[in-house]
This record gives C-alpha cells, sequence and structure tokens, in this order.
C-alpha cells in the first residue's frame, strides 16, 4: 500500500466525461471528484520520479471512487475522505445478445 507520504511522486489517470485527467494522487486525495462528477475513478497511475506503472490495488481504496469502494464507505468499512459518497445509479441489464468474452469484460468493469 502507498503511504501517505508518497502520494506527491505519483500521478493518477482520472475518469472523466469529457477527457480523462492526470493529476498528483496527493491533490485527488485533497479535492476528490467534483460535485458535478461524483463518480469520477482512477484508471491508471504511475511514479512521477520514475514513470513505473502501479497497481491500483496498491493506492488505499478509500480514493479510488469506486462502486465497490463507495459501497464499502456507505457501509462504514472505509474511510469517507470527501464526505459520504453519492447513490450510485442504478445498473441496466445486458443484453442477451452479449457475446460472452464481452459480457465478462463489461461485468467484471461494473464490479469496480
Amino acid at each position: 500500500m502507498i503511504d501517505v507520504s508518497d502520494f506527491d511522486d505519483i500521478t493518477v489517470t482520472i475518469s472523466h466525461p469529457w477527457a480523462d485527467i492526470d493529476m498528483p494522487l496527493s491533490e485527488w486525495a485533497e479535492r476528490g471528484p467534483s460535485k458535478q462528477r461524483p463518480l469520477m475513478t482512477i484508471l491508471a497511475a504511475k511514479r512521477r520520479s520514475t514513470g513505473e506503472s502501479i497497481s491500483l490495488d496498491e493506492i488505499p481504496p478509500e480514493f479510488l471512487n469506486t462502486r465497490t469502494t463507495r459501497q464499502m464507505q456507505r457501509e462504514g468499512l472505509l474511510p469517507t475522505p470527501w464526505g459520504p459518497p453519492p447513490d450510485d445509479r442504478p445498473v441496466r441489464p445486458l443484453s442477451r445478445d452479449i457475446p460472452p468474452e464481452i459480457r465478462a469484460q463489461i461485468e467484471q468493469e461494473r464490479r469496480r
């Protein structure tokens, strides 16, 4: 797990509907997602000093802002650095016409 003292050396890529955004993890940890876009999540991370990619498993989960971590925050299992998380939008059922390999990818993405 990355220590808070290393947050300035980590750049995270944040999902955004218009374009993905790169910012220091320290800034993301302080600001979090915007009120207008509360469901933004971390897509990738790397060390600024070396360019080395970092697994998202290395980032403290309360900062990931995924569907799973927001639910864990609602249940009191994780800290809420930006206050209580918003309710997630309902997930629409997948069409039966989606090929199994694509269905598996979509379902995996939804669990994030």
